[in-house]
């Protein structure tokens, strides 16, 4: 592992933390929320709020320029596995400052979360961003990406249309369809950061072109609606049960990423056994988190 590799790894561990931290506080002050207003000007009450506006620009800020670096380092293969790491954060998080409890069933789903992501890390499947830029352009891919995005696109919509008929579980059906719209965001941002100094500096062609313009548009959409969802997710179930089930089509599309839509090989024999393990590590830890009651308490 060169240089560039481990600040890329580090980048990443950081920008999770960044994410979890703000998560948390968003959380909280969603918890702070009183009963009428969460049916009614919900979202106007916690844009009025000032550490929910600091947990933003901690996860969205912060969180969102270490994360772009360490894509530019290792590639949308690797990153969204290694920032889950900071779900670390969010077990003792969760019920220092939230006041939440977790299962001996949570904890174990929590650790299998962890030690997933780390072995996905350990496959190294990077992207370089010259990879990206190189093959962003070429027919064959142009097609897996329009399919890769419209699969996502299409499950984000369905599971959500699902979760609001439900009574029970609401909570957790939300968390799980709002890992869609950062699936789409974690591989965007690869193509924008390959063509956007290109483009504004001028010397872009219609193509690059078309991809900044395509990608910023995604970028803002996904992020915009994902908070906004997330926060939905909260009114109904713990924070320590939300993010580890959202992290389950986070962590398992980059593999889809890797494997589909650049269509590289596992630089070897062992990457592919590191990747199968962290994703049925994951799987399972999804399920293990999800089985919970998902009707939230208010913290005293």
């Amino acid at each position: 592992m060169n240089a560039e590799y481990l600040l890329g790894v580090g980048l990443a561990i950081l920008s999770g933390i960044c994410f979890q931290t703000g998560l948390l506080l968003q959380k909280k002050v969603v918890n702070e929320v009183p009963k009428e207003a969460r049916e009614k000007h919900f979202m106007m009450t916690l844009l009025k709020n000032p550490v929910w506006i600091m947990a933003l620009v901690l996860q969205f800020g912060v969180g969102s320029l270490t994360f772009m670096f360490a894509q530019t380092l290792i590639g949308p293969a690797l990153v969204p596995g290694l920032m889950a790491s900071g779900l670390i954060v969010l077990a003792i998080g969760s019920v220092k400052l939230l006041g939440e409890t977790l299962s001996r069933t949570e904890c174990l789903g929590i650790f299998l979360m962890i030690f997933g992501v780390l072995s996905i890390g350990l496959s190294e499947l990077g992207i370089n961003i010259e990879i990206v830029r190189k093959t962003l352009l070429v027919s064959d891919t142009i097609f897996r990406i329009v399919l890769f995005s419209a699969s996502l696109f299409l499950l984000w919509v369905s599971i959500h249309l699902v979760a609001i008929r439900q009574k029970g579980r609401k909570g957790i059906i939300i968390a799980f369809s709002n890992g869609f719209p950062f699936c789409l965001s974690n591989f965007w941002i690869s193509p924008l950061l390959a063509v956007i100094f290109i483009v504004l500096g001028g010397k872009g062609t219609w193509g690059e072109t078309v991809i900044f313009i395509l990608a910023s548009i995604i970028l803002v959409g996904t992020n915009v609606l994902g908070v906004r969802q997330l926060q939905e997710a909260f009114k109904f179930a713990q924070a320590s049960n939300v993010i580890p089930v959202q992290q389950v089509p986070v962590q398992i599309t980059p593999i889809l990423v890797y494997f589909y839509v650049f269509s590289l090989e596992a630089p070897a024999r062992t990457s592919a056994i590191y990747m199968i393990t962290g994703v049925i590590l994951i799987i399972v830890s999804g399920f293990l988190l999800s089985r919970r009651q998902t009707e939230v308490e208010k913290i005293q």
